[in-house]
Protein backbone atom coordinates (compact mmCIF):
# COMPACT_ATOMS: atom_id res chain seq x y z
CA UNK A 1 0.00 0.00 0.00
CA UNK A 2 1.42 3.31 -0.96
CA UNK A 3 0.64 6.69 0.37
CA UNK A 4 1.59 10.08 -0.87
CA UNK A 5 3.15 12.61 1.48
CA UNK A 6 0.16 13.88 3.31
CA UNK A 7 0.07 15.72 6.59
CA UNK A 8 -2.74 13.50 7.67
CA UNK A 9 -0.78 10.22 7.48
CA UNK A 10 2.81 10.95 6.65
CA UNK A 11 5.43 12.09 9.04
CA UNK A 12 7.67 14.74 7.65
CA UNK A 13 11.14 14.74 8.95
CA UNK A 14 13.08 17.32 7.06
CA UNK A 15 16.51 16.30 5.90
CA UNK A 16 18.06 19.06 7.95
CA UNK A 17 16.18 18.52 11.17
CA UNK A 18 15.87 14.78 11.63
CA UNK A 19 17.60 13.09 9.27
CA UNK A 20 19.05 10.05 9.87
CA UNK A 21 18.36 9.73 6.11
CA UNK A 22 20.59 11.86 3.95
CA UNK A 23 21.91 9.13 1.71
CA UNK A 24 24.60 11.28 0.15
CA UNK A 25 27.25 11.77 2.75
CA UNK A 26 30.92 12.15 1.94
CA UNK A 27 32.87 9.03 1.03
CA UNK A 28 36.51 8.39 1.89
CA UNK A 29 37.28 6.14 -1.06
CA UNK A 30 40.18 6.15 -3.54
CA UNK A 31 39.70 7.99 -6.86
CA UNK A 32 37.47 6.08 -9.26
CA UNK A 33 36.08 6.57 -12.76
CA UNK A 34 32.94 8.68 -13.24
CA UNK A 35 30.89 5.57 -13.94
CA UNK A 36 32.17 3.85 -10.81
CA UNK A 37 31.55 6.98 -8.75
CA UNK A 38 27.89 7.15 -9.84
CA UNK A 39 27.41 3.43 -9.22
CA UNK A 40 28.91 3.76 -5.75
CA UNK A 41 26.64 6.70 -5.02
CA UNK A 42 23.56 4.66 -5.99
CA UNK A 43 24.65 1.79 -3.74
CA UNK A 44 25.21 4.18 -0.85
CA UNK A 45 21.70 5.55 -1.36
CA UNK A 46 20.27 2.06 -1.01
CA UNK A 47 22.49 1.21 1.95
CA UNK A 48 21.82 4.39 3.94
CA UNK A 49 18.05 4.36 3.60
CA UNK A 50 17.67 0.63 4.17
CA UNK A 51 20.01 0.63 7.18
CA UNK A 52 17.90 3.27 8.86
CA UNK A 53 14.25 3.13 7.81
CA UNK A 54 13.69 -0.56 6.99
CA UNK A 55 11.08 -2.18 9.21
CA UNK A 56 13.39 -5.16 9.72
CA UNK A 57 16.62 -3.18 10.10
CA UNK A 58 17.63 -5.26 13.13
CA UNK A 59 17.99 -8.27 10.83
CA UNK A 60 20.52 -6.64 8.50
CA UNK A 61 23.98 -8.18 8.73
CA UNK A 62 26.22 -5.39 10.12
CA UNK A 63 29.23 -6.72 8.23
CA UNK A 64 27.74 -5.92 4.81
CA UNK A 65 30.03 -3.68 2.75
CA UNK A 66 27.99 -1.69 0.24
CA UNK A 67 31.08 -0.75 -1.77
CA UNK A 68 31.79 -4.35 -2.73
CA UNK A 69 28.27 -5.14 -3.93
CA UNK A 70 27.94 -5.74 -7.67
CA UNK A 71 24.94 -3.40 -8.03
CA UNK A 72 22.30 -1.58 -5.94
CA UNK A 73 19.92 -4.49 -6.57
CA UNK A 74 22.47 -7.05 -5.42
CA UNK A 75 23.22 -4.95 -2.36
CA UNK A 76 19.58 -4.79 -1.40
CA UNK A 77 19.16 -8.53 -1.78
CA UNK A 78 21.99 -8.89 0.73
CA UNK A 79 20.11 -6.63 3.15
CA UNK A 80 16.52 -7.78 2.60
CA UNK A 81 14.95 -9.89 5.36
CA UNK A 82 13.87 -12.74 3.12
CA UNK A 83 12.01 -14.64 5.82
CA UNK A 84 9.24 -12.03 5.88
CA UNK A 85 9.84 -9.40 3.22
CA UNK A 86 8.51 -10.41 -0.21
CA UNK A 87 7.74 -6.86 -1.29
CA UNK A 88 10.63 -4.41 -1.04
CA UNK A 89 12.68 -3.86 -4.18
CA UNK A 90 15.08 -1.52 -6.00
CA UNK A 91 14.45 -0.13 -9.49
CA UNK A 92 16.57 1.91 -11.88
CA UNK A 93 13.45 3.35 -13.56
CA UNK A 94 11.97 5.70 -10.99
CA UNK A 95 9.71 7.48 -13.47
CA UNK A 96 7.95 4.28 -14.45
CA UNK A 97 7.53 3.24 -10.82
CA UNK A 98 6.09 6.61 -9.76
CA UNK A 99 3.67 6.63 -12.69
CA UNK A 100 2.53 3.15 -11.70
CA UNK A 101 1.90 4.50 -8.21
CA UNK A 102 -0.63 6.84 -9.86
CA UNK A 103 -2.26 4.11 -11.94
CA UNK A 104 -0.40 4.95 -15.16
CA UNK A 105 1.54 2.26 -16.99
CA UNK A 106 2.43 0.94 -20.43
CA UNK A 107 -0.05 -1.86 -20.67
CA UNK A 108 -2.33 -4.06 -22.73
CA UNK A 109 -5.08 -3.13 -20.28
CA UNK A 110 -6.09 -6.49 -18.90
CA UNK A 111 -5.62 -8.25 -15.60
CA UNK A 112 -4.88 -11.96 -15.70
CA UNK A 113 -5.20 -15.05 -13.55
CA UNK A 114 -2.88 -17.96 -14.23
CA UNK A 115 -3.41 -21.68 -13.98
CA UNK A 116 -1.85 -24.98 -14.97
CA UNK A 117 -2.92 -28.54 -15.65
CA UNK A 118 -2.33 -31.24 -13.05
CA UNK A 119 -1.11 -33.67 -15.72
CA UNK A 120 1.06 -31.00 -17.43
CA UNK A 121 2.38 -28.75 -14.64
CA UNK A 122 4.86 -27.00 -16.96
CA UNK A 123 2.09 -25.80 -19.26
CA UNK A 124 0.32 -22.61 -18.18
CA UNK A 125 -2.82 -20.84 -19.26
CA UNK A 126 -4.07 -17.34 -18.49
CA UNK A 127 -7.62 -16.16 -17.93
CA UNK A 128 -8.72 -12.56 -18.43
CA UNK A 129 -10.13 -11.44 -15.07
CA UNK A 130 -11.22 -8.03 -16.40
CA UNK A 131 -10.20 -5.37 -18.90
CA UNK A 132 -9.80 -1.63 -18.38
CA UNK A 133 -12.03 0.78 -20.23
CA UNK A 134 -10.48 2.10 -23.44
CA UNK A 135 -7.53 -0.32 -23.32
CA UNK A 136 -6.02 -2.28 -26.22
CA UNK A 137 -7.48 -5.45 -24.69
CA UNK A 138 -10.99 -3.99 -24.66
CA UNK A 139 -10.63 -2.65 -28.19
CA UNK A 140 -9.51 -6.10 -29.35
CA UNK A 141 -12.71 -7.58 -27.92
CA UNK A 142 -11.18 -9.44 -24.98
CA UNK A 143 -13.58 -10.04 -22.09
CA UNK A 144 -13.64 -11.58 -18.66
CA UNK A 145 -13.24 -15.35 -18.94
CA UNK A 146 -11.28 -15.35 -22.20
CA UNK A 147 -8.47 -17.92 -22.00
CA UNK A 148 -4.95 -17.45 -23.37
CA UNK A 149 -3.06 -20.63 -24.28
CA UNK A 150 -0.22 -19.49 -26.52
CA UNK A 151 2.09 -16.48 -26.76
CA UNK A 152 3.66 -15.62 -30.13
CA UNK A 153 3.08 -19.19 -31.26
CA UNK A 154 4.60 -20.85 -28.17
CA UNK A 155 2.89 -22.66 -25.33
CA UNK A 156 2.45 -20.47 -22.27
CA UNK A 157 4.91 -21.44 -19.52
CA UNK A 158 6.93 -20.28 -16.54
CA UNK A 159 9.59 -18.97 -18.89
CA UNK A 160 7.39 -16.62 -20.91
CA UNK A 161 4.15 -15.85 -19.07
CA UNK A 162 5.34 -12.44 -17.77
CA UNK A 163 5.58 -11.23 -21.38
CA UNK A 164 1.80 -11.08 -21.33
CA UNK A 165 2.38 -8.01 -19.16
CA UNK A 166 5.75 -6.61 -20.19
CA UNK A 167 6.23 -7.17 -23.91
CA UNK A 168 5.47 -4.19 -26.16
CA UNK A 169 3.52 -6.39 -28.59
CA UNK A 170 2.03 -9.88 -28.30
CA UNK A 171 0.16 -12.29 -30.50
CA UNK A 172 -1.95 -14.52 -28.28
CA UNK A 173 -3.79 -17.75 -29.09
CA UNK A 174 -7.13 -18.21 -27.38
CA UNK A 175 -8.82 -21.21 -25.85
CA UNK A 176 -12.23 -21.98 -24.40
CA UNK A 177 -13.57 -23.75 -21.36
CA UNK A 178 -15.81 -26.74 -22.01
CA UNK A 179 -17.15 -29.60 -19.92
CA UNK A 180 -14.27 -31.70 -21.24
CA UNK A 181 -11.69 -29.11 -20.20
CA UNK A 182 -9.83 -26.27 -21.89
CA UNK A 183 -9.14 -26.54 -25.62
CA UNK A 184 -7.72 -24.29 -28.33
CA UNK A 185 -10.11 -22.38 -30.57
CA UNK A 186 -7.65 -21.40 -33.28
CA UNK A 187 -8.44 -17.73 -32.75
CA UNK A 188 -5.55 -15.29 -32.31
CA UNK A 189 -5.45 -11.69 -31.14
CA UNK A 190 -2.64 -9.16 -31.56
CA UNK A 191 -2.10 -6.45 -28.95
CA UNK A 192 0.19 -3.42 -28.77
CA UNK A 193 0.81 -1.88 -25.35
CA UNK A 194 -0.02 1.79 -24.76
CA UNK A 195 0.66 4.17 -21.92
CA UNK A 196 -2.61 4.86 -20.12
CA UNK A 197 -4.33 5.45 -16.80
CA UNK A 198 -5.97 2.25 -15.63
CA UNK A 199 -9.15 3.49 -13.98
CA UNK A 200 -9.64 1.18 -10.98
CA UNK A 201 -13.37 1.90 -10.74
CA UNK A 202 -14.09 -0.83 -13.26
CA UNK A 203 -17.72 -1.74 -12.58
CA UNK A 204 -20.49 -0.39 -10.38
CA UNK A 205 -24.19 -1.16 -10.37
CA UNK A 206 -27.27 -1.39 -8.16
CA UNK A 207 -28.91 -4.79 -7.66
CA UNK A 208 -32.30 -5.57 -6.12
CA UNK A 209 -32.82 -8.34 -3.55
CA UNK A 210 -36.46 -8.64 -2.50
CA UNK A 211 -36.84 -4.87 -2.69
CA UNK A 212 -33.51 -4.12 -0.95
CA UNK A 213 -31.16 -1.98 -3.04
CA UNK A 214 -27.63 -3.42 -3.08
CA UNK A 215 -24.70 -1.40 -4.35
CA UNK A 216 -21.95 -3.34 -6.11
CA UNK A 217 -18.47 -1.91 -6.73
CA UNK A 218 -15.55 -3.70 -8.36
CA UNK A 219 -12.44 -1.74 -7.41
CA UNK A 220 -9.11 -2.76 -8.96
CA UNK A 221 -6.49 -0.53 -7.32
CA UNK A 222 -6.12 2.12 -4.62
CA UNK A 223 -5.18 5.41 -6.35
CA UNK A 224 -5.86 8.92 -5.10
CA UNK A 225 -6.69 9.80 -8.69
CA UNK A 226 -9.83 7.66 -8.33
CA UNK A 227 -11.29 9.54 -5.35
CA UNK A 228 -13.52 11.72 -7.53
CA UNK A 229 -14.90 8.70 -9.38
CA UNK A 230 -15.56 6.92 -6.09
CA UNK A 231 -17.57 9.89 -4.86
CA UNK A 232 -19.63 9.79 -8.06
CA UNK A 233 -20.36 6.09 -7.58
CA UNK A 234 -21.41 6.44 -3.93
CA UNK A 235 -23.47 9.55 -4.69
CA UNK A 236 -25.37 7.45 -7.24
CA UNK A 237 -25.71 4.67 -4.66
CA UNK A 238 -27.17 7.12 -2.18
CA UNK A 239 -29.60 8.52 -4.76
CA UNK A 240 -30.72 4.96 -5.60
CA UNK A 241 -31.42 4.24 -1.92
CA UNK A 242 -28.70 1.61 -1.48
CA UNK A 243 -28.93 -0.12 1.92
CA UNK A 244 -26.34 -2.88 1.44
CA UNK A 245 -22.92 -2.89 -0.24
CA UNK A 246 -20.83 -5.53 -2.00
CA UNK A 247 -17.24 -4.30 -2.27
CA UNK A 248 -15.43 -6.52 -4.76
CA UNK A 249 -11.69 -6.52 -4.01
CA UNK A 250 -11.00 -10.01 -5.31
CA UNK A 251 -8.27 -8.85 -7.73
CA UNK A 252 -7.12 -5.68 -5.99
CA UNK A 253 -3.39 -5.78 -5.09
CA UNK A 254 -3.35 -2.45 -3.25
CA UNK A 255 -1.97 1.02 -3.90
CA UNK A 256 -1.96 4.37 -2.15
CA UNK A 257 -2.21 4.46 1.64
CA UNK A 258 -4.43 7.57 1.62
CA UNK A 259 -7.21 5.79 -0.23
CA UNK A 260 -8.36 3.00 2.18
CA UNK A 261 -9.66 5.41 4.85
CA UNK A 262 -11.19 7.59 2.12
CA UNK A 263 -13.04 4.67 0.53
CA UNK A 264 -14.11 3.34 3.93
CA UNK A 265 -15.50 6.75 4.92
CA UNK A 266 -17.91 6.66 1.96
CA UNK A 267 -19.97 3.89 3.55
CA UNK A 268 -18.89 3.27 7.20
CA UNK A 269 -21.22 4.20 10.09
CA UNK A 270 -21.74 7.96 10.03
CA UNK A 271 -20.77 8.51 13.65
CA UNK A 272 -17.45 6.70 13.09
CA UNK A 273 -16.64 8.98 10.18
CA UNK A 274 -17.98 12.16 11.74
CA UNK A 275 -16.02 11.57 14.97
CA UNK A 276 -12.84 10.87 12.97
CA UNK A 277 -12.20 7.54 14.60
CA UNK A 278 -8.81 5.87 14.24
CA UNK A 279 -8.64 3.78 11.07
CA UNK A 280 -5.19 2.22 11.46
CA UNK A 281 -2.00 2.80 13.42
CA UNK A 282 1.52 2.57 12.02
CA UNK A 283 4.33 0.74 13.82
CA UNK A 284 7.84 1.50 12.52
CA UNK A 285 11.22 0.12 13.54
CA UNK A 286 12.60 0.83 17.01
CA UNK A 287 14.77 3.73 15.83
CA UNK A 288 11.89 5.60 14.31
CA UNK A 289 9.36 4.73 17.00
CA UNK A 290 11.73 6.19 19.56
CA UNK A 291 12.05 9.37 17.50
CA UNK A 292 8.30 9.64 16.89
CA UNK A 293 7.60 9.16 20.60
CA UNK A 294 10.06 11.89 21.54
CA UNK A 295 8.47 14.26 19.05
CA UNK A 296 4.92 13.36 20.07
CA UNK A 297 4.04 12.30 16.53
CA UNK A 298 0.57 10.89 15.88
CA UNK A 299 1.02 7.45 14.34
CA UNK A 300 -2.66 7.01 13.47
CA UNK A 301 -4.60 7.35 10.24
CA UNK A 302 -8.25 8.37 10.51
CA UNK A 303 -11.61 8.20 8.83
CA UNK A 304 -12.31 11.32 6.75
CA UNK A 305 -15.14 13.43 8.27
CA UNK A 306 -15.23 15.87 5.34
CA UNK A 307 -16.17 13.14 2.86
CA UNK A 308 -18.78 14.37 0.29
CA UNK A 309 -21.13 11.40 0.74
CA UNK A 310 -21.65 8.67 3.34
CA UNK A 311 -24.03 5.70 3.12
CA UNK A 312 -24.02 5.09 6.90
CA UNK A 313 -24.04 1.28 6.65
CA UNK A 314 -23.72 -1.19 9.50
CA UNK A 315 -22.20 -3.95 7.37
CA UNK A 316 -20.35 -4.51 4.10
CA UNK A 317 -19.77 -7.66 2.06
CA UNK A 318 -16.18 -7.84 0.79
CA UNK A 319 -15.22 -10.32 -1.94
CA UNK A 320 -11.66 -11.61 -1.53
CA UNK A 321 -9.12 -13.99 -3.07
CA UNK A 322 -5.39 -14.58 -2.78
CA UNK A 323 -5.00 -11.53 -5.04
CA UNK A 324 -6.61 -9.26 -2.44
CA UNK A 325 -3.55 -7.59 -0.95
CA UNK A 326 -2.03 -4.76 1.03
CA UNK A 327 -4.24 -1.65 0.80
CA UNK A 328 -7.21 -3.97 0.25
CA UNK A 329 -6.33 -5.81 3.44
CA UNK A 330 -5.82 -2.49 5.22
CA UNK A 331 -9.36 -1.49 4.23
CA UNK A 332 -10.79 -4.71 5.65
CA UNK A 333 -8.68 -4.48 8.80
CA UNK A 334 -9.47 -0.82 9.46
CA UNK A 335 -13.22 -1.39 9.13
CA UNK A 336 -13.56 -4.58 11.20
CA UNK A 337 -13.75 -2.88 14.63
CA UNK A 338 -16.55 -0.55 13.51
CA UNK A 339 -18.93 -2.57 11.34
CA UNK A 340 -19.77 -6.09 10.28
CA UNK A 341 -17.29 -6.93 7.51
CA UNK A 342 -18.51 -10.14 5.88
CA UNK A 343 -15.64 -11.64 3.88
CA UNK A 344 -16.63 -13.93 1.02
CA UNK A 345 -14.26 -15.94 -1.16
CA UNK A 346 -10.80 -17.09 -0.12
CA UNK A 347 -8.07 -15.94 2.26
CA UNK A 348 -6.37 -12.71 1.27
CA UNK A 349 -2.70 -12.39 0.28
CA UNK A 350 -1.20 -11.52 3.70
CA UNK A 351 0.60 -8.18 3.34
CA UNK A 352 0.18 -6.32 6.60
CA UNK A 353 2.78 -3.62 6.07
CA UNK A 354 3.39 -0.41 4.19
CA UNK A 355 6.29 0.86 2.14
CA UNK A 356 7.86 4.16 1.19
CA UNK A 357 8.78 4.97 -2.39
CA UNK A 358 12.18 6.59 -1.98
CA UNK A 359 14.31 8.54 -4.42
CA UNK A 360 17.84 9.87 -3.75
CA UNK A 361 18.16 13.30 -2.15
CA UNK A 362 21.24 15.47 -1.81
CA UNK A 363 22.41 17.14 1.40
CA UNK A 364 20.10 20.12 0.72
CA UNK A 365 17.00 17.95 0.50
CA UNK A 366 16.73 18.19 -3.29
CA UNK A 367 16.51 15.29 -5.72
CA UNK A 368 19.99 14.09 -6.63
CA UNK A 369 20.01 14.41 -10.43
CA UNK A 370 23.03 12.13 -10.85
CA UNK A 371 21.17 9.08 -9.57
CA UNK A 372 17.56 10.25 -9.87
CA UNK A 373 16.68 7.20 -11.98
CA UNK A 374 16.98 5.00 -8.89
CA UNK A 375 14.03 4.22 -6.63
CA UNK A 376 13.81 2.12 -3.47
CA UNK A 377 10.43 0.69 -2.53
CA UNK A 378 11.06 -0.11 1.12
CA UNK A 379 8.78 -1.65 3.75
CA UNK A 380 8.94 0.76 6.66
CA UNK A 381 5.99 -0.10 8.91
CA UNK A 382 3.22 -2.54 9.68
CA UNK A 383 -0.37 -1.38 10.12
CA UNK A 384 -2.47 -2.29 13.14
CA UNK A 385 -6.20 -1.75 13.67
CA UNK A 386 -7.66 -0.42 16.91
CA UNK A 387 -8.16 -3.96 18.21
CA UNK A 388 -4.49 -4.83 17.69
CA UNK A 389 -5.05 -6.97 14.59
CA UNK A 390 -1.88 -7.20 12.46
CA UNK A 391 0.78 -9.59 11.10
CA UNK A 392 -1.77 -11.77 9.30
CA UNK A 393 0.97 -13.61 7.41
CA UNK A 394 -1.47 -16.21 6.08
CA UNK A 395 -3.97 -13.59 4.99
CA UNK A 396 -7.37 -12.66 6.34
CA UNK A 397 -9.65 -15.70 6.33
CA UNK A 398 -13.10 -15.53 4.73
CA UNK A 399 -16.31 -15.91 6.69
CA UNK A 400 -17.81 -17.78 3.76
CA UNK A 401 -15.51 -19.77 1.44
CA UNK A 402 -16.54 -19.54 -2.20
CA UNK A 403 -14.36 -20.35 -5.21
CA UNK A 404 -13.96 -17.78 -7.96
CA UNK A 405 -15.28 -20.35 -10.43
CA UNK A 406 -17.34 -17.81 -12.32
CA UNK A 407 -14.11 -16.61 -13.92
CA UNK A 408 -13.64 -19.62 -16.23
CA UNK A 409 -17.31 -19.44 -17.16
CA UNK A 410 -16.94 -15.78 -18.11
CA UNK A 411 -19.69 -14.55 -15.78
CA UNK A 412 -19.49 -10.73 -15.80
CA UNK A 413 -18.40 -8.89 -12.68
CA UNK A 414 -21.37 -7.94 -10.55
CA UNK A 415 -23.68 -10.49 -12.17
CA UNK A 416 -25.98 -12.29 -9.73
CA UNK A 417 -24.93 -15.62 -11.26
CA UNK A 418 -21.33 -15.14 -10.16
CA UNK A 419 -20.87 -17.53 -7.19
CA UNK A 420 -19.17 -14.92 -5.00
CA UNK A 421 -21.78 -12.26 -5.69
CA UNK A 422 -24.55 -14.86 -5.32
CA UNK A 423 -23.27 -15.77 -1.86
CA UNK A 424 -23.51 -12.15 -0.74
CA UNK A 425 -26.96 -11.73 -2.25
CA UNK A 426 -28.22 -14.88 -0.54
CA UNK A 427 -27.05 -13.54 2.84
CA UNK A 428 -28.74 -10.22 2.16
CA UNK A 429 -31.90 -12.09 1.21
CA UNK A 430 -31.77 -14.07 4.44
CA UNK A 431 -30.81 -17.46 3.05
CA UNK A 432 -27.79 -19.63 3.70
CA UNK A 433 -24.85 -18.89 1.41
CA UNK A 434 -22.80 -21.53 -0.29
CA UNK A 435 -21.48 -22.53 -3.69
CA UNK A 436 -23.07 -25.66 -5.21
CA UNK A 437 -20.84 -28.41 -6.56
CA UNK A 438 -21.41 -27.21 -10.13
CA UNK A 439 -19.62 -23.99 -9.22
CA UNK A 440 -16.39 -25.70 -8.22
CA UNK A 441 -13.32 -25.51 -10.41
CA UNK A 442 -13.06 -28.57 -12.67
CA UNK A 443 -10.72 -31.41 -11.87
CA UNK A 444 -7.39 -31.34 -13.66
CA UNK A 445 -6.99 -27.58 -13.33
CA UNK A 446 -5.00 -25.76 -10.67
CA UNK A 447 -5.10 -21.99 -10.39
CA UNK A 448 -1.93 -20.21 -9.28
CA UNK A 449 -2.94 -17.09 -7.33
CA UNK A 450 0.70 -16.43 -6.44
CA UNK A 451 1.21 -15.39 -10.08
CA UNK A 452 -1.84 -13.17 -10.16
CA UNK A 453 -0.33 -10.09 -8.52
CA UNK A 454 1.59 -8.36 -11.24
CA UNK A 455 5.17 -7.53 -10.20
CA UNK A 456 5.62 -3.91 -9.19
CA UNK A 457 1.85 -3.38 -9.09
CA UNK A 458 -0.05 -2.67 -5.95
CA UNK A 459 1.09 -2.47 -2.37
CA UNK A 460 0.36 -0.07 0.45
CA UNK A 461 2.66 2.83 -0.25
CA UNK A 462 3.67 6.39 0.43
CA UNK A 463 6.08 8.61 -1.43
CA UNK A 464 9.09 10.25 0.11
CA UNK A 465 11.46 9.49 2.92
CA UNK A 466 11.63 12.89 4.33
CA UNK A 467 8.23 11.66 5.30
CA UNK A 468 8.28 7.94 5.34
CA UNK A 469 4.85 6.38 5.15
CA UNK A 470 3.34 3.22 3.82
CA UNK A 471 3.00 1.17 0.71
Amino acid sequence: MTSTINTRIAYIFTVAAVLFLCGCTKDDTPPVSEEERIALKAKKFVYDYTSEAYLWRSHINPSIDYKSAASPQDLFEMMRYRELDKWSYVSDNSQQEMEGFQGVSTTFGYSLAFGTFTNMPDVYFAVVMFVYDGSPAQQAGLERGDIILTLDGSTLSKGNYTQLYYASKVNIGLGEYTEEGIRETGETVSLTAVKMYEDPVVTSKVLDVNGVKVGYLFYAGFYEESHGKLVEVFTDFQAEGVKELILDLRYNPGGNANTPPYLASLFAPRNVVKERKVFLTQTWNDLYMKYFTQKGEDMNTYFVPGIPVNLNLSRVFVLTTGNTASASEATISGLMPYMDVVKIGDSTYGKYCGAALLTPMDSNGNKDSEISNWLLSLVVYKFVNVEGFTEFKDGIAPDCTVEDSGLLRGIPLGDGQDPMVAAALSMIGGTKAGAPAADRLPEGIRMMPELGIRPFKGGYNITGLDKVNNK
